[in-house]
């Protein structure tokens, strides 16, 4: 018997028209390894082949918790974006509608900063270039070849360090000789239309090109019941042309050019009406109505709107060439892109927190790798690489001018001039006007608003170099161990660009401070080795044992809206050669790891359970002043977590499949008091979150899917459900007890998503099915804000209504 004996066949999971394959790549044609590997013949599942050990194999056979989802699953289940991986990847959470990826935990592990002076936790890469972070990392997903997301720390495969996990895009290649024509027609209610397509075409006997393209638009669901606009709606549209060389020699190269326009809604939040905040605005206000149905919203809209659009050029190149004993391989990567971005935060009608990003940015890298060919017990990859950043970010908090008066000073601004000038002791007091903002006479903006505008500049670079060394000992046993250095180094200024506050009360709704000679910037630099150790035992042909030992490290950064020496909302005069923009130290981790694959029942069956423990140092984590929005990144003293994964595949029989997976995670945190408010607050004890686990996380999720066809003499019949659930999570760090309860403590983000589809398909290459998205039509929220003071304006929010129950039918036709 041979060591994998899966076997490829049609499987029952069929889109609704599969391309054609050529056999090269039909051994890279990754179907999930979570979910849809469908029945074949004599009842086996097909095998698997993924590449993040930059080897094609098995990923029954890779010792690393990878899920592999195939192109055709992602277009089948109409996932956009490539945050909306998620649903079918066990131990990450976090999905949201919008271009963030600071929402996305792996493991638990996220740093949910806005600013640009850090990096994301997780690295997405696509054709194992790396994306980037907000406004850039996150595409749509169209004409894929497959997906592999890792979890863990990932060193070792990428030309750019990644701590929590890495996701990795692979497109589809143009193949010599074959045209892989095909067209997918989805249409649905809100005026949903999504059309995609690709071809290859020859351009020489060496040369083949493929392009393909996509155009998505929606309607809204969440509607604002004060402008009477629509929100979570989007129009966006991407290309992409793909060549590849291939002379039969020993050089192949692969050149990518790919350009997306996304014209989207920000984040939307909608208030509970719950907890000491809401109660505070409404004895100043009076009432403040809530919105009447679920996916309803009252709130004010920033003077854009609610968007999120951006524009994303990409350009890629990778060469391999065979020396016989290695292959050598060079990724070339250039990435340019525009971005715009606004929310209204505070989730009322009141002008609280209006939030403006407004940021252009280009990124290169460049990565050489060489991978043995040995036959031998010995094997080993080594890397290069090299990265540069320029990032151009302006920020805007928008605050109402009677707001701020009557929250931090008990009356309208009118009113407090009024009050020290002439009542206060006949007006002996008055300086403190002067003191605060420079004027006795009180002046409204033109608008009636704080607008307190800053902006970054950053240039970020960085190298690498690592190497991977593989032992095989025997049939049953193999080892492999790897070292990486790294060096990153972050240049960045900070300018609040008073001129723009038309308010006399000044910088005083996100900055706290000015920088009158111009922008104060800094240089820091990090460097760190990190390792992986894993050991593989093969009790049988088709089990996989192993055990790994992986350190990870993610570099530190600069806060965007912060300066040292004061902190945010220091009330200085920011001076260069005085003061410098804040900064955060890196983080590190050591990450421990065991882990089972097997293949059950002659390959009808296959199995995957992984079990983890880690310590994280100083965690990047955001933490904010009492009282305020303004998001700044602290370290955590440490968090440590446990977890275990799974996932199962089953052929029912020649026609149907099941598949199903799960994760439990729990972790605590120690060395937290900066994230603790509420602790003193309420508890009387600073130190009360000690011990309480990562905000934003369930503590368990699920999937599954069951798949299957029923042949017909001409054609057949198919269908799937899949399903999608996650734990709710607690919303902060203080502890569940009563009296954090009474306060508005609670757990957020709990949710169950069902979809279904059933079709026909045909055998001249044409298919119609019905699909019904959140089946059930479940009222969930992607996520949402805790507790907070009772003498602050940020009330108590959810974030990002559900979509409500979708009807659509779908039309593909291939050549």
């Amino acid at each position: 018997m041979s060591k994998n004996p899966l076997q490829r066949g049609r499987p029952v999971s069929a889109p609704l028209y599969r391309p054609p394959r050529s056999p090269r790549r039909g051994l890279a044609a990754a179907v999930s390894a979570a979910l849809v590997a469908g029945s074949a013949q004599a009842q086996q599942l097909e095998e698997v082949i993924v590449t993040a050990t930059k080897r094609a194999e098995s990923v029954m056979d890779v010792p690393l918790a990878v899920t592999a989802l195939s192109g055709d699953f992602v277009r089948d289940v109409n996932l956009d974006d490539v945050k909306d991986l998620v649903f079918f990847t066990p131990g990450v959470t976090g999905n949201s509608k919008d271009s963030f990826l600071d929402s996305i935990a792996v493991r638990g592990i996220v740093t949910n900063d806005f600013g640009n002076g850090g990096d994301p936790s997780l690295g997405v890469y696509k054709n194992g270039f790396y994306q980037g972070r907000n406004g850039s990392g996150v595409t749509s997903l169209y004409d894929l070849e497959r997906s592999e997301f890792l979890r863990g720390p990932q060193g070792f495969l990428f030309g750019r360090n990644s701590i929590a996990g890495a996701l990795n895009i692979i497109t589809r290649k143009p193949t010599q000789g074959e045209s892989e024509t095909y067209l997918d027609l989805r249409i649905a209610e809100r005026d949903i239309l999504r059309v995609e397509g690709g071809t290859n075409f020859d351009v020489t006997n060496d040369l083949a090109i493929r392009v393909a393209g996509f155009y998505s638009t929606e309607g809204g669901y969440v509607d604002n019941e004060i402008t009477g606009k629509e929100h979570i709606e989007h129009d966006k549209a991407g290309i992409r042309v793909t060549g590849s060389y291939d002379a039969g020699g020993a050089l192949t190269a692969n050149l990518y050019l790919e350009y997306e326009d996304r014209d989207q809604s920000g984040t939307i939040y909608r208030a509970t009406g719950k907890g000491p905040s809401y109660q505070f605005l409404e004895d100043i206000y009076g009432d403040i109505p809530l919105p009447g149905d679920f996916r309803d919203v009252r709130i004010d809209e920033p003077r854009n709107g609610i968007i999120d659009n951006g524009e994303i050029w990409s350009v890629g190149l990778d060469v391999n060439y065979d020396l016989g004993w290695a292959t050598l391989t060079s990724l070339t990567g250039y990435k340019d892109h525009d971005y715009h971005y606004t929310e209204d935060f505070d989730a009322t009608a009141i002008t609280i927190f209006n939030y403006e990003q407004i940021q252009s940015g280009e990124y290169f890298e460049q990565e050489l790798r060489l991978t043995s060919q040995n036959e031998g017990m010995f094997n080993w990859y080594a890397g290069v690489s090299y990265y540069r950043e320029e990032i151009d970010t302006e920020f805007l908090g928008q605050q109402d001018e009677d707001l701020y008066c009557n929250v931090y000073w008990g009356q309208a601004c009118e009113d407090v001039f009024d009050y020290y000038n002439n009542i206060y002791y006949d007006g002996a007091y008055a300086y403190i006007l002067y003191d605060y903002w420079g004027t006795y006479q009180w002046t409204p903006s033109p608008n009636g608003l704080i607008d307190d505008w800053n902006r970054t500049k950053g240039t970020f670079s960085g190298w690498a170099a690592y190497i991977d060394l593989q032992f095989q000992f025997s049939e049953q046993w193999d080892a492999a161990i790897g070292v990486r250095y790294n060096d990153d180094e972050k240049e960045m200024s900070q300018e609040v660009l008073a001129g723009r506050n038309q308010s006399i009360l000044g910088q005083v709704v996100q900055t706290g401070f000015t920088t009158p000679q111009g922008p104060v910037s800094d240089t820091q630099s990090w460097s760190e080795p990190t390792y992986r150790a894993v050991v593989n035992w093969h009790p049988g042909d088709d089990q996989l044992l192993y055990f790994s030992i992986t350190n990870g490290y993610k570099q530190g950064g600069y806060n965007s809206y912060s300066v040292d020496p004061g902190g945010p909302f220091s009330g200085v005069e920011a001076l260069p050669g005085v003061h410098v923009p804040s900064t955060f130290d890196a983080e590190t981790v050591v990450s421990y790891e065991i882990g089972y694959k097997g293949s059950q029942w002659d390959g009808m069956s296959q199995l995957q359970l992984t079990a983890f423990y880690y310590e994280y140092e100083d965690l990047q984590a955001t933490c904010s002043e009492p009282g305020s929005p303004v998001v700044v990144v602290c370290n955590t003293g440490e968090v440590k977590g446990q977890g275990l994964e799974g996932n199962w595949n089953l052929a029912l029989s020649d026609n149907w499949q099941l598949g199903v997976g799960f994760s439990w995670f729990d972790s605590e945190g120690s060395g937290i008091e900066a994230f603790c408010s509420g602790g003193e607050e309420w508890l009387d004890d600073a130190s009360a979150c000690e011990g309480s686990p990562i905000p934003g996380v369930p503590e368990y999720t699920a999937f599954a899917s069951l798949n299957g066809n029923y042949p017909l003499d001409n054609g057949e019949l198919f269908g799937n459900v899949v399903a999608s659930w996650e734990d709710g999570a607690p919303a902060d760090w203080e502890p569940s007890n009563a009296i954090t309860r009474a306060a508005g403590w609670r757990e957020v983000g709990e949710y169950t998503e069902v979809q279904a589809t059933a079709g026909y398909r045909s055998p001249t290459g044409w298919a119609l099915a019905l699909y019904v998205e959140n089946l059930f039509d479940d009222e969930y929220y992607d996520s949402g804000n805790g507790i907070t003071s009772a003498s602050s304006p940020y009330v108590q929010s959810d974030i990002g209504p559900s979509r409500p129950r979708t009807v659509g039918l779908r039309f593909s036709y291939g050549l």
